[in-house]
């Protein structure tokens, strides 16, 4: 989304067609958060999906009461491999098992 030739948030999917869609990157700038700009990229991004049988998102620790208001869910089998572990820990992207 622009504002005045300004870049102020985007987001991504990519699907494949069927089964599933997979929402990230989904960034807004925080002088324009809390304004409703996230809520309509998400809605875009779910219009764009819709029809896949799952839809993941993945997204940055402490933002999961927002995206749960637009009916995500927690998932309990998402795995990852990140190139600097340690980091990814202290982070909060994944735990220590």
């Amino acid at each position: 989304m622009r504002e005045g030739g300004r870049l102020v948030g985007a987001g991504r999917a990519l699907a494949d067609g069927v089964d599933c869609a997979y929402v990230c990157d989904v960034a807004v700038l925080p002088s324009h958060q809390g304004t409703g700009l996230g809520k309509a990229i998400v809605a875009r991004l779910l219009t764009l999906t819709a029809g896949h049988k799952k839809v993941i998102l993945y997204s940055v620790p402490g933002k999961e009461p927002f995206y749960a208001k637009l009916g995500f869910r927690r998932m309990l089998t998402a795995m990852a491999i990140f190139e600097d572990p340690p980091a990814a820990l202290a982070r909060g992207y994944i735990d220590e098992t």
